[in-house]
């Protein structure tokens, strides 16, 4: 007769169910557990991801000694970047940032702990542009924007030297936009947001002096919130939104909340990485942030801003491309209405010769066209022509003159 095996002896091969912790070899696992078991826990170990996803559709009722419940204690549960995700927030920063809100007052707690909530969305993450089409449909606004043909093409070199470079080293290098009022500057950065398939915020520093609009106030004002750089990250799905600073000749010299410092720490890759939000005491990842700066006035705009940024001169563009302009917001509320109506060609070509009129007051000018054709239920939009500046008389002229015949 055989004599009994020591408890510690085994066949070769196997090891007891209480005992698997310490061997991890799925050759082993298979000996020992169901096959259908065995591949989950592969396919799971593979992808590195929680053993409970992979299993979902296996019954509850295995009990907490089973050799399933054994393994999912023993499988490391690691999470995998997805491909072309940045983390904006991190765990222990939100963590933080959480317990410290729990001071501030009962109404900017309830405001701060709803951000918090959608910051830790995607575990923090946020998403890269897709690089591919954005490029091609950088191509097809090439000739709708002439004027704004230089900007585009350095848009074009970053993101092709993004899409050649790992997600962590995704970067589009802020730019400066220059010119007149109405030359196309805003229109820029919203083709840009739509090509890129991402949201866009704007920031005015003419009518906004104070820097705790961006990095947000200190928490011991009753007023105070988190700042829009935070919740534009948070809120959003994309590590790489479009922030337009809007007219930064005209930015303030208020000494006690100075808004040049924060600008460069936005637009600076190294301090941007870790740019932090007053209220919540938080840094987190804004380095992805494409930011378009614009200005009427170059020679107003702070030295240490210009030393930053990339910037181009844009030109009033020339009738044949207000043109295209005219023609392509016609095509946009045709798709946006679903109504087939065309813009009269001749009242179109003779509104793109009028250089006086900007590109917003162009805008709106093919807008009101298009909503008179549709309330009158016609296909064809005329647009007003307006009189031209100076073509009639002004101010005290016109008064002086009323005064003039009143007396005769």
């Amino acid at each position: 007769m055989t004599a009994p095996r020591k408890p510690t002896e085994y066949p070769p091969g196997f090891i007891p169910l209480g005992e698997l912790s310490v061997l991890r070899s799925p050759a082993s696992w298979q000996l020992l557990i169901p096959s259908t078991t065995h591949t989950a826990l592969h396919a799971g170990e593979e992808a590195k991801v929680d053993l409970g996803e992979v299993k979902k559709d296996e019954p509850e009722s295995s009990s907490a000694d089973s050799p399933t419940a054994v393994a999912a204690e023993v499988v490391p549960v690691r999470r995998r970047a997805k491909a072309r995700h940045i983390q904006v927030f991190a765990h222990e920063a939100l963590e933080q940032a959480s317990s410290d809100v729990l001071t501030a007052d009962r109404h900017q707690q309830q405001y701060a702990k709803a951000l918090l909530e959608k910051a830790r969305s995607n575990d923090g993450y946020r998403a890269l542009p897709r690089i591919r089409p954005a490029l091609k449909k950088l191509e097809g606004i090439h000739s709708l924007l002439g004027n704004l043909r230089d900007p585009i093409q350095k848009l074009k070199i970053d993101l092709t030297l993004a899409s050649a470079m790992r997600a962590k080293d995704f970067r589009v290098r802020p730019i400066l936009l220059t010119g007149e009022p109405g030359v196309g500057k805003t229109q820029f950065a919203l083709k840009l947001a739509e090509v890129l398939g991402v949201p866009m915020r704007k920031w005015s520093a003419g009518s906004s002096q104070a820097s705790f609009q961006l990095t947000g106030g200190d928490s011991a004002f009753r007023s105070a919130r988190p700042g829009m750089i935070l919740e534009m990250l948070a809120k959003g799905s994309s590590a790489t939104p479009v922030l337009i600073l809007d007219e930064v000749d005209k930015i303030g010299a208020d000494g006690r909340y100075p808004v040049t410092p924060v600008l460069l720490d936005l637009l600076e890759a190294e301090t941007a990485s870790t740019f932090q939000d007053t209220f919540l005491r938080m840094p987190f990842d804004a380095s992805r942030i494409i930011i378009v700066l614009t200005a009427n006035d170059l020679d107003t705009v702070p030295p240490a801003l210009l030393s930053r940024v990339e910037v181009f001169d844009i030109r009033a563009p020339d009738p044949e491309q207000r043109l295209q302009i005219i023609l392509a917001e016609t095509q946009r509320l045709r798709r946006a209405t679903g109504r087939r109506i065309e813009l009269d060609i001749h009242a179109a070509e003779a509104l793109a010769e009028r250089s006086d009129l900007d590109l917003r007051k162009t805008s709106r000018l093919v807008l009101d066209a298009f909503a008179t054709a549709m309330a009158s239920c016609k296909h064809i939009a005329v647009p007003m022509m307006p009189k031209r500046v100076g073509s009639q008389s002004i101010g005290f002229v016109a008064n002086r003159q009323s005064d003039e015949r009143n007396k005769e």
